[in-house]
């Protein structure tokens, strides 16, 4: 390239690239990232798939600090649908948009063919450029795309060789739409500006430029307001470097005189796109376009020149151009060069070269849904909110072609009949497909529009649609009600979905048959350390290693140790040495193995009020993992608040935790329940009291006793304490149980 390389100014500006936000494998909305296309300012492009189509795009995520600027993300959001709505041939089409774990994103079709950039590199001749008749095609194809963006109300502000992609069958579309203004715009307002030059303010703070400084007009370089001219510009440059291989930079030679056999025609088109007053360049794309036509094709050589030809070009031998270059502030300009005139117009013409035939009538299209994209002679008009679109026509009937998701291509005459000005276009609805929606809970309810449709026990729900954009509600018991829009395209046929179930209910009470409450707590799911370590204080050999251990499952256990009245309502018994107490309150004690886990045990009897209250649990007994987790909820010390063991005979805060043989001595009977202080869990007398029966590490039929009890001193009702036994041990009244639910899978 000539000169100095292509850049991106922006003054200040991060000169870090941006990290990549996602990784291969993550999933965005309905994408699938699968690589990393590219890397600049404005963030990271990835290859990603729809994961129902299976169709490859690309998805540009935004840099994380725009996303944090609320008003950025406003002016995004805004732009994101202006973009959106562009359809052409020769624009990069955005097909959605929207936030993903606090990022910004696009999602665009998939371009494959490389930028304009790459493929000049591949045809330039050697020092030169390329083709004239391959960059005419281009940069009619340029225009074509400008124009219609143009007449949507957008300007690219940033366009060059790098924003333009091709396809592999050749054909150029525009990229970035929408971003250069608002990334630039969120730049230059952190710079310290205090109005905006893209929105056609004036500027009150010098020092910020936004753009590719070899293709930025002189208004944008002056930070005067840009509007479509300033692209014209850039088209003007992009068209001298695609000719010629330099830039017009400083006193730049009209391209003929760079290149033999040009025709001169192409100097009048850049010279006037390059015009430094705005009012002299082509008002519009599509006049900038009429004149590119008027080139004869293929005038990239002239072997026929003549020598009254040759003698054309001597006579301009040294024109030039003056391109214009900003003044630091400050700086007393040099005084301009005066080379000989190159041969112009005295005015620039700012209308197509060839004007349409005279308009001889105004015809209305009606009935149209809006975002309808209206196609006439080779020119997309969008249909707004009206419902209806605006032809000028010449006499006789006129070809028109109608595009809208959701409904049939129409195309067809119009204009046919003498003194018609008005028609309403026949659209027909799509016809609706099976659209297979996956991943819910069985018997989910999915709501679309005024269909309803249960998930069936795979989790799949089938639903008659038409292509257009639709609003899903789907619900389910213990799931958060699920509602989203989406885009149903013709081709679609299934599209996973992820409810997110309800978190569990805190508490669990269960009311048996008397009245009587069993009230059990929820124990999350996640790891502790299990065990001792080898220097806690009070340690016994029986105590298990330390290791670090995952408890996959949530689940419920009781609040309290299981009272004797819980225990007789139960099992219709109370073998409580400590009965004649008479108080019910405390813990059960005498209860052998096969009182809990046989038939007509405890655990039997409650699953039997589970079922006919149809609650959607199983009774059972922890497992002594299970139990020593519940007991330290969350902690990792001795004892179940977190603390440590200062005194092996009376120790403080085991005092305050647990009923057990203070001093060496010992109490009467067990304590009433809940007399002591709960651990973080909500859960009362997990050491002290009663020991507790447990499923030991090494199965079901070999239980361990946990907790300690009322008649045994500090050091063993530590939280790693146990005590192997075998079923058919006979109780004693230090000996008693607590009860588990496990929620029942859906």
């Amino acid at each position: 390239m000539d000169g100095q390389p292509e850049k991106t100014v922006f003054v200040p500006r991060s000169s870090s690239a941006p990290k990549d936000l996602f990784q291969p494998g993550d999933v965005v909305g309905q994408y699938k990232v699968e690589r990393v296309l590219g890397k600049g300012g404005m963030g990271v492009v990835y290859l990603a798939k729809h994961t129902a189509l299976k169709k490859d795009f690309a998805l540009k995520v935004l840099p994380t600090l725009l996303a944090q600027d609320q008003s950025f993300v406003s002016r995004f959001k805004k732009e994101g649908v202006m973009v959106g709505r562009l359809k052409h041939n020769h624009i990069v089409n955005v097909t959605d948009f929207g936030e993903s774990e606090g990022k910004l994103y696009l999602v665009l079709e998939y371009v494959d063919g490389g930028s304009l950039e790459e493929w000049f590199e591949k045809n330039r001749k050697p020092g030169g450029g390329a083709r004239a008749a391959e960059v005419q095609r281009l940069t009619i194809q340029i225009l074509q795309g400008l124009a219609h963006a143009h007449e949507a109300g957008l300007v690219h502000r940033d366009l060059k060789p790098a924003n333009v992609l091709l396809e592999k069958t050749g054909e150029a579309k525009i990229s970035d739409f929408g971003l250069a203004r608002v990334g630039d715009e969120a730049e230059y307002r952190r710079a310290g500006g205090t109005a905006s030059p893209f929105a056609g303010d004036s500027v009150t703070t010098t020092g910020a430029m936004v753009g590719t400084i070899d293709f930025m007009s002189p208004e944008a370089r002056n930070m005067q307001p840009s509007d479509a001219r300033s692209d014209i510009w850039a088209v003007g440059v992009m068209t001298y470097y695609l000719l010629t291989g330099k830039k017009p930079h400083g006193f730049a030679e009209p391209p003929s005189r760079l290149v033999p056999g040009l025709d001169p025609k192409w100097d009048k088109f850049i010279k006037v796109c390059l015009a430094v007053d705005p009012a002299q360049r082509y008002q519009t794309a599509a006049a900038a376009l009429a004149a590119l036509r008027q080139i004869p094709q293929g005038s990239g050589g002239r072997s026929w020149l003549a020598p009254v030809g040759l003698a054309v070009v001597a006579a301009i031998g040294v024109a030039v151009w003056q391109w214009p270059r900003p003044v630091p502030a400050g700086a007393t300009p040099a005084p301009a060069m005066k080379p000989e005139p190159f041969p112009v117009p005295p005015k620039v013409e700012t209308k197509p070269m060839q004007p349409a035939a005279p308009i001889q009538r105004r015809f209305a299209l009606t009935g149209l849904p809006v975002g309808a994209v209206v196609t006439y002679r080779d020119r997309n008009h969008t249909v707004g909110a009206s419902g209806r679109m605006l032809l000028d026509l010449p006499p006789g009937p006129q070809m028109v072609r109608v595009t809208t998701p959701g409904y049939l291509d129409w195309e067809g005459e119009i204009g046919g009949t003498a003194g018609e000005l008005e028609v309403v276009i026949p659209l027909q609805l799509v016809p609706p497909h099976p659209v297979r929606f996956t991943g819910l809970p069985a018997q989910a309810q999915v709501k679309i529009a005024d269909q309803t449709v249960a998930a069936d026990a795979t989790g799949a729900a089938l639903v008659e649609l038409r292509p257009g954009h639709v609003t899903l509600t789907a619900t389910a018991p213990k799931y958060e009600t699920l509602e989203l829009g989406m885009d149903i395209l013709p081709g679609t046929e299934t599209l996973a979905l992820a409810m997110k179930r309800l978190p569990p209910a805190p508490e669990v009470v269960v009311k048996l048959p008397d009245g009587t409450a069993l009230k059990f707590k929820w124990v999350p799911a996640g790891s502790f350390y299990l065990g001792s370590p080898a220097d806690e204080r009070g340690r016994q050999r029986n105590d298990l290693p330390r290791a670090k251990t995952e408890i996959p499952k949530g689940f419920y256990i009781a609040e309290t140790e299981t009272t004797q009245r819980q225990h007789r309502v139960l099992t219709g018994k109370n073998p409580s040495t400590s009965r004649a107490l008479g108080d019910e309150t405390r813990p059960v004690e005498q209860v052998a193995w096969r009182d809990l886990t046989g038939p007509g045990g405890a655990i039997e009897k409650l699953n039997e009020v589970l079922h006919r209250l149809e609650l959607p649990y199983q009774a059972d007994l922890p497992g002594e993992v299970e139990w020593e987790y519940a007991c330290r909820a969350g902690t990792d010390g001795a004892l179940s608040d977190g603390s440590n063991l200062t005194n092996e005979r009376d120790d403080p805060a085991l005092n305050a935790l647990a009923v057990y043989a203070r001093g060496g001595g010992s109490q009467d009977a067990p304590s009433p329940v809940a007399k002591r202080k709960a651990n973080a869990w909500g859960l009362f007398d997990m050491q002290g009291n009663v020991a507790e029966w447990t499923y030991g590490i090494r199965g079901k039929r070999e239980p361990v006793l946990r907790g300690g009890s009322w008649k045994v001193g500090a050091v063993h009702c530590r939280a790693a304490s146990r005590v192997e036994v075998t079923p058919e041990t006979r109780p004693t009244d230090a000996m008693g149980y607590r009860l588990l639910l496990r929620p029942l899978e859906d």
